[in-house]
């Protein structure tokens, strides 16, 4: 059965694009609306889950508890599955970050969290790795029924990393995730099988 990662809701740092790393920032009222419409969007397809993990920050903890209401099931903090480190680029404006460092932090962005930052932290390549066990240890489930992942931008990406085996750039690209958007992997053969996005109003 599928694996659906789930990004976070909107906060105000990533409508601002200020690097959020593990800074514990709350959803904002987009992201509360788009929880409410991934949840409804999953009741619509029928989807339901028997196992759901989630990261021990506030923001990814709020959408699972949205996404799960009133199935009697609740996500289990999982700390392997906490957003990739940044280093110094935690709480700045990429505006910011782009003028300090120029063409480093142009190639960066180029790399697709490839590379590790210029001002120190982690890549989804090394990221892939810190995930891996935790990830896999989900295929079990998996097989049982449907499991949900609710998690952050770049740990996702680091997740489909782990599960597809390919972190060049142009596959990486692809791995990026909107606030309303939804992944679904099938665990076993390591391929996406669906992204969708949803309509939400706040």
């Amino acid at each position: 059965m599928p694996l659906y990662l789930v990004r976070h809701g909107q906060t105000d740092w990533n409508k601002e694009k200020r690097f959020q790393s593990r800074t514990d920032i709350p959803l904002n009222a987009t992201g509360l609306a788009q929880a409410t419409a991934v949840r409804d969007e999953l009741r619509q397809r029928g989807v339901e889950f028997s196992a759901a993990r989630t990261t021990p920050l506030g923001r990814a903890q709020k959408t699972a508890e949205i996404i799960l209401e009133g199935t009697g099931l609740s996500a289990t903090v999982e700390p392997d599955f906490i957003e990739l480190e940044f280093g110094g680029f935690e709480g700045r404006l990429e505006a910011e970050l782009r003028e300090e460092f120029g063409e480093r932090f142009t190639a960066w962005r180029r790399s697709e969290y490839t590379e590790v930052p210029p001002a120190g932290g982690e890549s989804i390549i090394s990221g892939a790795e810190r995930v891996r066990s935790a990830l896999f240890a989900l295929k079990p489930l998996a097989a049982k029924g449907n499991v949900l992942i609710v998690a952050h931008q770049a740990v996702n990406m680091a997740m489909k990393v782990a599960l597809s085996g390919r972190s060049d750039i142009p596959t990486a690209a692809t791995y990026r995730q909107n606030n309303d958007e939804v992944d679904v992997w099938d665990m076993d053969r390591g391929e996406r099988i669906e992204v969708f996005k949803v309509a939400y109003t706040e």
